[in-house]
């Protein structure tokens, strides 16, 4: 139990252990009382505790040596409780004062639950106690190196209320962004979709058939300004006609951009085709979600590491040219033996080397330069730190730490 102290304790003071209140939902204070036979004896004159916890609201014990008010007998000593927080609750208390053996040698407690309402703005307020709890001339002898101890013990009598959960909306933006997608009535863009001959065979008319798109500039000019590009000013008496890319593709991408987030399984079913259209059009964010989607879905082998290689470089995926740099290190042995590098792009031999220092163990005290640090950082924490400085944190692992290196950074900001 916790134990609060009242007064200086005096050299030959013993320690002695408490015990708990075994009955199950209540909590103990112990206050010790130092110097108790020097307190005054003057009626009304009472002693506070310091500031303690118990059932969540806080309190104060205060002694009254002399008594308080009429209601003590003459040579009596009371204790009064008080409850110093702003709700009010309904309690079962007592004290104890216990010896230098730790025994109890006088206890009461109430008799009924009572109700200890919020405290007031100027004072402790109304507190409950028992103006004639001892003699004083008999509480002396129970004194412990001249302190008096008192255990406060508490009992919850009735479950604590639970606030009133209001209702309360979501912020309405997104829901208002999402609705202005397809709004042909507000719009003043129309992109016309799909190409039935140049569409894969083995997707679905629905999915590959022209489709009609409403979109507005001033949202594109900030989300997918190289899309916003394409639209030039002719407004809705001009469709700007896209046939590269699956309308399904698009309506989600579109999707996207309003505020809305496209579904894990369909990322992972169309990670490439979302990353091809996202880098085309420059909605950097949810390229970057397509390839993770992709790296996590892909399984990397001798036979299918330099697809990957050769795809991650065109498109500037530098998570995905990480993961089969991190490949080639595990597995060089048997890529010398099967792979052809003849194809492979320029930018290779200082990833290879980035992905070979990561793993290599490095002297104790070699902690490296930041430039040498920036290196062989992963690519999800140079992101970040590009992220951190305001700047676009698509491309290769080369374009994110000349970003870094070429723009002083505030390391203290919490983002």
């Amino acid at each position: 139990p916790s134990v609060m102290d009242v007064g200086t304790q005096s050299p030959g003071f013993r320690e002695w252990a408490s015990q708990r209140w075994a009955s199950p939902g209540c909590e103990m204070v112990t206050v010790r009382y130092h110097g108790f036979k020097d307190l005054s004896t003057a009626r009304n004159a009472g002693v506070p505790s310091p500031e303690f916890t118990c059932l969540g609201n806080k309190w104060r014990l205060r002694v009254f040596p002399g008594g308080y008010h009429s209601n003590s007998n003459e040579d009596m000593v009371g204790f009064n409780l008080y409850n110093l927080s702003d709700e009010s609750i309904k309690i079962s208390f007592g004290f104890c004062v216990r010896d230098s053996n730790g025994q109890e040698v006088a206890k009461k407690y109430s008799l009924v639950p009572k109700i200890f309402g919020p405290k007031p703005p100027v004072n402790e307020g109304t507190g409950y106690g028992f103006p004639n709890y001892i003699n004083r001339s008999i509480l002396m002898n129970f004194l412990v190196e001249g302190a008096l101890i008192v255990n406060v013990r508490m009992q919850m009598t009735e479950p604590p209320k639970a606030p009133t959960v209001a209702f309360i909306p979501k912020n309405p933006f997104f829901k208002i962004m999402s609705s202005l997608s397809m709004n042909e009535d507000s719009s003043d863009i129309v992109f016309i979709v799909g190409d039935d001959e140049a569409r894969d065979t083995a997707k679905t008319k629905a999915e590959t058939s022209p489709a009609t798109f409403y979109a507005h500039s001033f949202i594109l000019k900030r989300c997918a300004s190289q899309l916003e590009e394409l639209c030039g000013s002719g407004g809705k008496d001009s469709s700007v006609f896209i046939n590269d890319v699956r309308p399904d593709i698009f309506r989600h991408m579109l999707h996207y951009i309003y505020g809305g987030e496209l579904a894990g399984s369909y990322l992972k079913a169309n990670a490439k085709e979302i990353i091809d259209a996202a880098d085309k059009y420059g909605i950097s964010s949810l390229k970057l979600e397509a390839e993770a989607s992709l790296v996590n879905a892909t399984t990397i082998s001798v036979e299918n590491m330099m697809d990957h290689l050769l795809y991650a470089d065109s498109k500037n995926c530098a998570h995905l040219k990480e993961a089969v740099m991190d490949f080639i290190v595990e597995n060089k042995f048997d890529i010398l033996q099967k792979v052809s590098f003849k194809d492979a792009p320029g930018t290779m031999i200082s990833d290879v080397l980035a992905a070979v220092a990561r793993v290599e163990p490095k002297p104790i005290n070699d902690k490296g330069s930041d430039e040498d640090q920036l290196s062989v950082m992963r690519i999800v924490d140079l992101r970040e730190r590009v992220h951190l400085k305001g700047l676009d944190v698509d491309g290769s692992r080369e374009t994110l730490i000349a970003a870094l290196k070429g723009k002083p950074m505030d390391w203290s900001m919490n983002v």
